[in-house]
């Protein structure tokens, strides 16, 4: 396997949900609105080969992820409804936008883990190297 010495994908690689080694493919084979099917990712990169999941239950760490994007989403949406004077929609407007915002939130805390956690424990597998 090459050892992948340029740098690693900017910002818009990750809002797109793409391979956090090249950038070059998507993680998830497809659409985020196919609400039978957003959730599946797939096994490795098609163009450098990063096995996406290194370890079984490796993204079980995206539940702290999840509960990070939830807590701003609250929070965010706390301070909007505030600042309209409109405090009490609160009560029936948060929770239906989490509901709405599930999908972004479980793929993005996915990526997150992709781009965050496996670089960091798994340094060798990650730049291609056989451990």
């Amino acid at each position: 396997m090459p050892d992948f010495k340029h740098p690693r994908p900017k910002f818009i690689s990750f809002l797109l949900c793409r391979c956090p080694r090249c950038g070059g493919d998507k993680i998830f084979p497809h659409s985020i609105l196919n609400l039978k099917k957003f959730a599946e990712t797939k096994e490795t990169c098609a163009k450098c080969n990063l096995v996406y999941q290194p370890e079984p239950g490796f993204f079980f760490g995206a539940m702290y992820w999840s509960y990070a994007l939830v807590v701003g989403i609250i929070i965010i949406l706390s301070i909007i409804f505030s600042l309209l004077d409109k405090f009490d929609y609160a009560i029936t407007g948060i929770p239906i936008a989490i509901i709405l915002l599930l999908p972004p939130v479980f793929r993005y805390s996915r990526v997150l883990m992709l781009y965050v956690v496996y670089p960091l424990m798994y340094k060798e597998a990650f730049k291609g190297k056989k451990p």
